[in-house]
């Protein structure tokens, strides 16, 4: 989903790692211990840890040049709960999710709630907790122990950055502190100082100098966060657990105190409603207005407000039965929609096994193909086979590097390449046959009775290999073999020797 504006907010994490050797000496810190993720037995679940983390400090600005109010943070930090988190804001890195969202004071890190809130001005903290995946990314997880581990080098190295989406924003211009800026609201104006921004390219400085940021407003999608490296700026340090009892005990002081809280909120409803009517008389007395009417009156307004309260009544009862079909209906198609997953994982599956199987039958058939090409230019031994072979199989099937790779053989085998070779051969014959003729013609003009001894020491002048003279034809009589044959026997390409 697009969204017409995004912001990330920048700050360190809290980490809980279970184990009985866990402490921390920065007592502050422990008043972030409710938001760790409840309800999880750490020990046996030891594919996962439990995370918290001041994520943004309201009613002040971030370096990135964006903020937000006390109204926008009450209104809008409870959609964190159950949104992704992720390395390095990479939505295919995923790494664990949001479970438990609330806020803390500015440095001291004490939980406050709504009430305590109020309409602050000064600025405090927004303060989750989430549960983080071993298995999702074990690199990863040594390095967030790493960073709760005051001796390591990598202390406090990790640190959150949540990313949201929202509608419109106005200025502040001045201070980083909200209480301390000028709000700008007005469209043109807006419109004018904008570019000054560092989400627009600017330098976060108007041109008179002075600091300038985006109070977000509107709808706002928080969206999730992402565990980064880049340092905080403004809330920083790491919270290890040392003892899971105490915290499970906190947890159910907190869950006792809710219950409380949900009675005294009963209370003051039916006190208010009394307190209406009461007051309702009161008016109508000083109207003047009979004690006969006064009774009626308020009689008929009591049982129009019990009427109307039945009606809410039932409409929460309306709505909690539709919320419970609507759930139910989500889950059906959850279940239909992980039906469809498996069935296309599995097709994808077959089609990437028959696209392997494919792009193996084509790579076979491609080296027969380059062996049989390279086998009928150049004549080889098994060795050069061999060799041939080996190198075909390091090439990609691109025709480009195919060519490139003949081109290279046809030096390293020039003399391997069979027109090469035939042509050689013929030069190599055509010379014989001219030294022969050459020899023959030597002979003719020599007399008769030297002609014996002429070829004798002609034939003794030939070099010529180890090998000899073929003699096939030892059986025969030197006198029965003709003069040219005696030559030409001599100067048979098997018996030369070519220096190279």
């Amino acid at each position: 989903m697009d969204y017409k504006y995004t912001a990330f907010f920048e700050a360190s994490i809290n980490a809980c790692k279970i184990n009985e050797n866990s402490f921390i000496s920065n007592a502050s810190l422990e008043n972030l211990d409710s938001l760790i993720p409840q309800g999880i037995d750490y020990e046996t679940n030891i594919d996962l840890i439990g995370v918290s983390f001041n994520a943004a400090v309201v009613n002040m600005f971030n370096k990135n040049g964006d903020g937000m109010d006390t109204q926008t943070a009450l209104a809008f930090t409870k959609n964190f709960l159950h949104k992704p988190t992720n390395i390095e804001h990479n939505k295919e890195r995923i790494v664990g999710h949001i479970a438990s969202a609330g806020f803390s004071s500015y440095k001291t890190n004490e939980i406050l709630n709504s009430e305590e809130i109020g309409d602050k001005k000064d600025p405090f903290n927004i303060a989750l907790g989430a549960v983080v995946y071993r298995s999702a990314n074990k690199e990863f997880i040594d390095l967030i122990e790493r960073s709760t581990d005051p001796s390591d080098t990598l202390f406090q190295k990790i640190s959150t950055s949540w990313e949201i989406g929202f509608t419109d924003y106005d200025l502040a211009v001045g201070s980083n502190r909200l209480e301390d800026s000028r709000i700008v609201t007005d469209k043109k104006e807006i419109e004018e100082l904008k570019k000054c921004l560092k989400a627009y390219g600017g330098t976060g400085k108007t041109k008179k100098g002075e600091n300038i940021f985006r109070l977000i407003k509107g709808e706002i999608y928080p969206l999730g966060i992402g565990f980064t490296t880049s340092p905080a700026a403004d809330v920083k340090g790491l919270y290890m657990k040392s003892d899971k009892e105490d915290k499970v005990n906190q947890n159910s002081k907190k869950v006792s105190q809710s219950q409380l809280i949900d009675v005294k909120n009963k209370k003051n409803k039916t006190m208010e409603f009394e307190n209406v009517i009461s007051e309702l008389k009161d008016l109508l007395v000083e109207k003047k207005f009979s004690e006969e009417a006064v009774a009626s009156m308020t009689s008929t307004f009591a049982e129009a407000i019990k009427q109307k309260d039945e009606q809410y009544r039932n409409d929460i009862e309306l709505a909690k039965s539709e919320k419970e079909s609507i759930s139910k209906a989500h889950s059906d198609l959850k279940e239909s929609v992980d039906l469809i997953k498996n069935q296309l994982a599995e097709a994808q599956e077959k089609i990437t096994s028959f696209e392997a199987e494919k792009n193996a039958e084509k790579i076979v058939a491609c080296f027969n193909e380059r062996m049989d090409i390279i086998d009928q230019k150049y004549a080889l031994e098994d060795d050069d086979r061999a060799f041939l072979a080996g190198e075909l199989k390091t090439i990609d099937t691109e025709e480009q590097s195919f060519a490139s790779f003949k081109e290279k053989l046809s030096i390293l085998w020039k003399s391997k390449d069979k027109e090469t070779k035939a042509a050689f051969e013929a030069q190599v014959q055509a010379r014989i046959d001219a030294e022969v003729e050459k020899r023959m013609n030597k002979v003719s003009t020599a007399s008769v009775e030297d002609k014996e001894e002429s070829i004798e020491n002609i034939l003794d002048n030939v070099e010529s290999s180890e090998a000899g003279i073929c003699n096939s034809n030892e059986t025969v009589s030197r006198e029965q073999v003709s003069l040219r044959d005696k030559f030409t026997s001599a100067f048979k390409r098997e018996n030369i020797i070519i220096s190279q």
